[in-house]
């Protein structure tokens, strides 16, 4: 039997190495549908250079 309050665990790809780029993917369903249709490395980057700014945003937003 599931429970609603069951957590989701997704895999991330392997080019998603950062701590904050596996973060970003388990908890952000639109940058992680974005990282799903990103081939190119430069917005590879781009995509990890904003998970993490949103992981810093999220960290310092909790600890307020």
């Amino acid at each position: 039997m599931s429970s609603s309050l069951e957590l989701r665990h997704y895999k991330a790809p392997r080019w998603i190495s950062t701590p904050a780029g596996q973060w970003a993917y388990e908890v952000n369903a639109e940058w992680r549908k974005q990282a799903d249709g990103t081939f190119a490395v430069s917005e590879r980057r781009l995509l990890l250079e904003e998970a993490e700014k949103l992981q810093k945003v999220a960290t310092e937003a909790h600890q307020d």
